[in-house]
């Protein structure tokens, strides 16, 4: 597997530091978790490569063909674990240079929509975080 040493992704797993609520997803390509509380809303997911890459166009024949499938079943469930009437991807991959996409919960009941809503800031009750993430985890199970 290829990494870098000095990145921060390449090692998510060798550090004591979980997701809240623990990873939601994990499997040779790709960990999902739980964003953090003071920059998130409760169900944020952030997806991040295992292997060093920092562009799609960078992903092999085995990333790529697994990803839309993950993305099919982490909507899914997270339509199931939240209320989210959409959920918005968003990958930039500027601040860290290694790969890695958000999936944000769109509530039906939010005032703002695309952009605006992606826009406006976000936080969380850990506590809500947590329980969050566990029912999306319990959703993506089934």
């Amino acid at each position: 597997m290829t990494e870098n040493l000095e990145c921060p992704y390449c090692h998510l797993e060798e550090t004591d530091r979980d997701p809240l609520g623990g990873w939601i997803h994990r499997d040779e390509h790709w960990l999902v978790g739980q964003g953090p509380a003071d920059t998130t809303m409760p169900g944020a997911l952030k997806i991040t490569s295992r292997r060093h890459f920092i562009d799609f166009a960078e992903m092999t024949a085995a990333e790529s063909a697994s990803f839309g499938p993950l993305l099919t079943r982490l909507d899914t469930a997270m339509r199931a674990g939240t209320d989210a009437e959409r959920v918005h991807l968003v990958s930039t991959r500027d601040r860290v240079q290694h790969f890695h996409a958000w999936l944000y919960p769109r509530p039906a009941s939010h005032l703002l929509r695309g952009t605006a809503f992606l826009n406006a800031p976000q936080r969380s009750d850990p506590a809500d975080a947590e329980r969050t993430a566990r029912a999306i985890r319990d959703h993506l199970r089934r």
